[in-house]
């Protein structure tokens, strides 16, 4: 319960924590921060190695409060960063820009957004809004995001508990280097990337079939700590972004996710219900099963929900309102975003079909279930005892951080 309330008050800092600072005015009357359109936004893009966007409206409150904040930032990141080309702020008014807000999928304002050689970060920008945060997250991103390696002794010092995706490309020249280059830009915060450059592998291992025989190639590595899964080789064109990409974002951002207080807003306001594995901070068992069985039995309900794990001592409120504890860990369950549904117990996941048929009960009546609770507010009835609400919507976009443009949770 204790880590369960350190986290919500992490995330009410999140959300609240507005920097009381003096801010370093630029010179009277000039501004660091772009103003953005649909005239200018291409060549800033392409003119700036990190182009920082700030989506805003300037009816929303949270804009206005930001504004300030954000203008500081560019004036500390001019000064650390006085060539142009390598740092950009700017601003994108989403009342005068519709078509901008439309393409980048603006849901709510304000929304921070970071461009690196022209491609997005898949990620958006949820942190602190202090200047002094603004700023050490550009300064991350500014980092590279492949890690050349010799030889293959070299991988044996990937991180276990990380995805990595490997590529082995004969020489700078070859157009798939370019490719790798912005995929790993695109998602060098989902998976850590690492390349060799020439044709000098192992002969021994090609033999083996543990390095490619014929480059370029790619090869993804899962987290072996935390799945069964082994190193899978790509088998599209290395030279086609529109196939490389793809298959990145499946492997990248996994079928599993792993759920936690940093990364909890942006799982819930893709709006799906969530099949929920909680689990003890120590048991890689089951977290393995699980997802081995999700990715067998469920792929292709991933449209449909969003599965993940979550450490069932962090999130110790969320099994304690279903009327469970730690001493009940592991535990399956459904969070509609409106309501919990458990799963009968954790072994019968091994029976096969039986977590699919779970989820096709909860689907196929959901809705009709939902409307009932919510209208009739049946008495307690200890026979029928009424869902336990859902603890993860309040984890979502907080309307006391943002002004939302839909609010269906």
């Amino acid at each position: 319960m204790k880590l369960y309330v350190a986290g919500l008050v992490l995330l009410q800092l999140l959300w609240h924590t507005l920097e009381q600072e003096e801010l370093v005015a630029s010179p009277a009357g000039i501004s660091n921060v772009t103003q953005i359109s649909e005239a200018n936004i291409n060549s800033t893009l392409s003119s700036n190695e990190v182009l920082f966007l700030n989506f805003y409206a300037d009816w929303c409150h949270f804009s206005k409060r930001l504004a300030p904040i954000f203008e500081h930032a560019a004036t500390q990141l001019k000064l650390e960063f006085p060539a142009p080309g390598k740092v950009q702020l700017g601003r994108v008014d989403c009342v005068k820009e519709v078509a901008l807000a439309d393409l980048h999928d603006i849901q709510k304002f304000p929304t921070l957004r970071l461009f690196y050689r022209g491609q997005p970060v898949r990620r958006e920008y949820r942190g602190l809004r202090t200047s002094e945060a603004l700023v050490k997250y550009v300064k991350s991103q500014l980092r590279s995001a492949i890690v050349e390696f010799n030889n293959s002794e070299d991988l044996a010092e990937i991180d276990p508990k990380r995805r990595a995706v490997i590529a082995y490309i004969a020489d700078t020249e070859d157009p798939a280097y370019g490719i790798f280059q912005i995929m790993a830009d695109r998602f060098k915060n989902d998976c850590d990337f690492y390349l060799h450059i020439g044709d000098d592998l192992d002969p021994d291992l090609e033999h083996k079939g543990a390095i490619p025989k014929q480059l370029p190639a790619l090869v993804f590595r899962p987290d072996v700590a935390r799945t069964h899964g082994q190193d899978e080789f790509y088998a599209g064109s290395l030279e086609d972004p529109t196939q490389v990409e793809p298959w990145i974002l499946a492997k990248c951002v996994p079928l599993v996710r792993a759920v936690n207080f940093a990364n909890v807003e942006e799982l819930i306001e893709e709006r799906l219900p969530l099949l929920l594995l909680f689990h003890l901070p120590e048991d890689d068992v089951s977290i393995k099963d699980f997802k081995a069985i999700v990715e067998m039995q469920l792929s292709d309900q991933r449209s449909k929900f969003n599965f993940v794990t979550v450490d069932g001592w962090k999130f110790e409120h969320s099994v304690k309102h279903m009327g469970l504890s730690a001493k009940n860990l592991p535990i399956i369950a459904i969070d509609s975003l409106k309501f919990m549904y458990p799963f009968t117990k954790f072994s019968d996941m091994y029976i096969p079909g039986r977590l699919k048929q779970f989820m096709q009960d909860f689907s196929s009546n959901q809705t009709v279930v939902d409307r009932k609770i919510v209208e009739q507010n049946p008495p307690r009835d200890e026979q029928n005892p009424p869902r336990p609400v859902s603890t993860f919507k309040e984890l979502g976009p907080s309307k006391h951080r943002y002004s939302l443009l839909h609010d269906e949770l």
